[in-house]
């Protein structure tokens, strides 16, 4: 029996050094890591390695072990150290810890952080940190124990008690610590507050917060706050956020009338900040349809020709603004996007003074081009003359349409073809502002000053503008700019142009005039959405029974 204890031992230490060879090959560290809590800078500790090396190094060292003895650990410490020139004293426990994240790795986590405490040194505040990212990892795969909570208390406990104020990158992993609690969640919303001194709460921390109390029957309005606050913030909430609500609204009773309340509170939600779930929460909402049908029905659906339904046979709704809307938007644009310090860098007051007298003077136009935008288009290297028939190329194709145009561009451009700039002069009105303006005020100006039937045509985003007029505004100016935006797709070989035309229905979540609520999705969730105006090809048709 001893003779096979000792046989089955040496196989181990062979595998384990087997595996510490493994480690010396793999070359997966690009970039020097700052850890300590007293900074400022969230580290990226694990950001510069490639994923297949990672993979392979937690299958063949850590997958299926729970814990390693302590000349194992000192074993590894050593090999990542003298192995690689960017490990070192200082972040090796971080990196250890990076590796074992996985839900089902916190016993080898927290057996790490043992042995650090047996060797005397014990765990630096950015180790403690990363222990409480497997915690919660734990924690979303199945109920932490009472024990386990206690620990996440005591780690917290010593975090804060260290410091009087937390940077960022520390209030953060408290937070996601807290959150794995039962009873202590609300502990971490004051750490919210304390990461607003350094910089701005990260998407992950509002996150789990706002999923952390949909998740309790008594905390909606604390959500629903800090949702608001998180996307005025420019944080694209996450989906565990959602699917929180969600799981909560199906363990209600089915009599309470919480569910259409809360579901109408969430899809005017997405509606108002334009957010486009993913398939994850999509799938989710139809499966609460099938949960309680007598409630809801939700179905999945596409769109036809001119944005209808091809579920409940509704049109969706046109995107155009109101008058009164319209009004708001035409007051609010000069004070907050034309007149601004920045314009007035790139520009001057006289500057701006010439060209609104020059727009009411020529006013109104069917359409606002961007000179320089489209001349541009497909590629800025191109020699001027190429440019300028580019450019005189789109002034026709409104001009053939009989379309009264404004050219804005830069005064350089009169080096440009002259028979080109020629046809742009004696077919549109050509206002050319000095070489260092920024164009997209001028443009939006002179498009919404010309009036509502007004288009413009340009490939920018304009999401800079958008941002600048407000939560209120910006809706209504993402709903005109849909509605009366043209772009150039392409110039074929023969010289036609392709023009991408406005679409003209609502590419958001809205609800139609019959009641039917529909809702596009895309299929993962990404922090940073385009704001393109592509029709997505995803939908679901929801309607709330009364």
């Amino acid at each position: 029996m001893h003779n096979i204890d000792g046989a089955a031992r040496l196989l181990e230490l062979q595998s384990i050094m087997y595996n510490i060879r493994l480690l010396r090959q793999l070359r997966w560290f690009g970039g020097h890591h700052r850890l300590m809590a007293s900074q400022h800078k969230r580290p990226q500790l694990l950001g510069s390695v490639p994923s297949d090396q990672l993979e392979q190094l937690k299958s063949n060292y850590f997958a299926r072990r729970q814990e390693l003895s302590g000349d194992e650990w000192q074993s590894v410490r050593h090999s990542l150290i003298e192995g690689y020139k960017h490990i070192n004293d200082h972040n090796v426990d971080a990196v250890i810890l990076g590796v074992c994240s996985g839900p089902q790795q916190l016993s080898l986590a927290k057996n790490y952080v043992d042995y650090l405490r047996s060797t005397g040194a014990g765990p630096n505040a950015a180790t403690l940190g990363r222990l409480l990212r497997v915690y919660n990892a734990a924690y979303h795969t199945r109920p932490l124990s009472e024990a386990e909570q206690r620990e996440i208390l005591q780690i917290c406990d010593s975090l804060q008690a260290a410091h009087e104020t937390l940077d960022a990158t520390s209030c953060e992993q408290v937070i996601h610590g807290l959150v794995a609690t039962t009873e202590h969640w609300q502990r971490a919303l004051p750490l919210l507050e304390m990461m607003k001194v350094t910089s701005t709460p990260s998407v992950s921390a509002y996150s789990a917060l706002a999923e952390k109390a949909f998740g309790q029957s008594d905390q909606a309005e604390e959500a629903w706050r800090l949702l608001e606050e998180m996307t005025l913030a420019r944080k694209q909430p996450r989906c565990e956020v959602y699917l929180a609500l969600l799981n909560r609204l199906a363990q209600e009773p089915a009599a309470t009338s919480s569910l259409r309340v809360e579901l109408e509170r969430l899809l005017q939600f997405l509606e108002r900040h334009n957010i486009l779930v993913s398939k994850k929460v999509a799938q989710r909402l139809l499966q609460l349809g099938q949960q309680l049908p007598q409630q809801l029905r939700v179905t999945a659906s596409r769109l036809g020709p001119l944005g209808k339904c091809q579920e409940c046979r509704q049109h969706l709704q046109p995107v155009a603004i109101s008058d009164e809307e319209f009004r708001q938007l035409s007051e609010c644009f000069l004070e907050k996007v034309l007149i601004r310090e920045d314009v007035f860098q790139k520009s001057t007051p006289e500057e701006v003074l010439r060209f609104k007298q020059y727009v009411e003077k020529t006013a109104p136009y069917d359409c606002v081009i961007d000179g320089l935008n489209v001349a541009y288009s497909t590629g800025a290297k191109k020699a001027p003359q190429q440019l300028a028939k580019l450019l005189a190329t789109v002034v026709r194709h409104f001009k053939e349409r009989h379309k009264r145009v404004l050219v804005l561009g830069r005064e350089h451009m009169r080096k440009w073809s002259k028979s080109a700039m020629h046809y742009v002069q004696n077919n549109a009105s050509l206002f050319l502002t000095n070489n260092l303006s920024h164009d997209d005020p001028f443009l939006l100006y002179a498009t919404i000053r010309s009036g509502q039937e007004t288009d413009f045509f340009s490939r920018d985003l304009m999401r800079t503008h958008a941002f600048l007029l407000g939560a209120e505004l910006k809706p209504i100016f993402r709903r005109w700019q849909q509605e009366h935006q043209f772009s150039l797709v392409t110039q074929t070989q023969t010289g036609k142009i392709i023009v991408k035309e406005p679409i003209r229905h609502r590419l958001s979540v809205h609800q139609a005039e019959g009641g039917s609520w529909h809702v596009p999705y895309c299929d993962v969730y990404t922090p940073n959405p385009t704001d393109s105006f592509d029709v997505p090809e995803h939908w679901l048709c929801l309607i709330l029974n009364t």
